[in-house]
This record gives structure tokens, sequence and C-alpha cells, in this order.
């Protein structure tokens, strides 16, 4: 089965998101990060149709604080090495937490 995937984000409204994300995970020292990557997954989701079905993401700052938190403490202490899996944990982290929006999830778009 074939579907058809629609993308309706624009420029501008990626560029404030990232100019704000940004200011907020550099003014923290990384500490938000978690937070800033919530808020693009959800502007991603928001902007993200397939077969006429918009995607809703339900994530939250905290629940992906522990995922990052190990995360970076394995990458430290491995030098790195631990990285991708790391990767693919958030990546884990974030599909389980995308849905089909039900009709009262749906924002203007």
């Amino acid at each position: 089965m074939h579907g058809k995937f629609e993308f309706l984000g624009t420029g501008g409204s990626y560029l404030w998101l990232a100019i704000w994300t940004g200011v907020l995970t550099a003014i923290t020292c990384g500490l938000l990060w978690p937070v800033a990557y919530v808020a693009q997954q959800r502007w991603i989701a928001k902007n993200t149709l397939i077969d006429g079905k918009q995607l809703v993401f339900t994530g939250t700052g905290m629940g992906i604080f522990g995922v990052w938190l190990k995360i970076l403490l394995l990458s430290i202490i491995t030098v790195g090495i631990y990285a991708p899996w790391g990767w693919c944990a958030i990546k884990r982290w974030q599909v389980s937490n995308s849905y089909f929006a039900d009709p009262g999830d749906i924002e203007n778009i």
C-alpha cells in the first residue's frame, strides 16, 4: 500500500523555531535541549500529513530528559562510542510518541 506524504511547513516558521530553540539551548548550556527537541518534533508533526491525516507528537521535555541524560553520560564515559546507540534510543522515543491526530488534536495548519 502506498501513502501520500505531505509536508506543509514554511521556512519562516522554521526559522523562528530554530532561533528560539537554539537560543534556549545555548543560554542553558544544553540543559533545556530536551524541551527544544520536543518543540521541533511538535512542529514537524503539525506540518506532516500522511494520506491527509495529520500527525501529532505527544512527547514532553521531561519524558525525554532521562533518556537524554543517560545518553549524555554514556557517551562521555565511552568517549562518544555510545552516541549511535543513543541516537537510536532518541528516535525510538520520538516514534513511540507520534500518532495520527484525532479530530480534536488537529491544529490549524
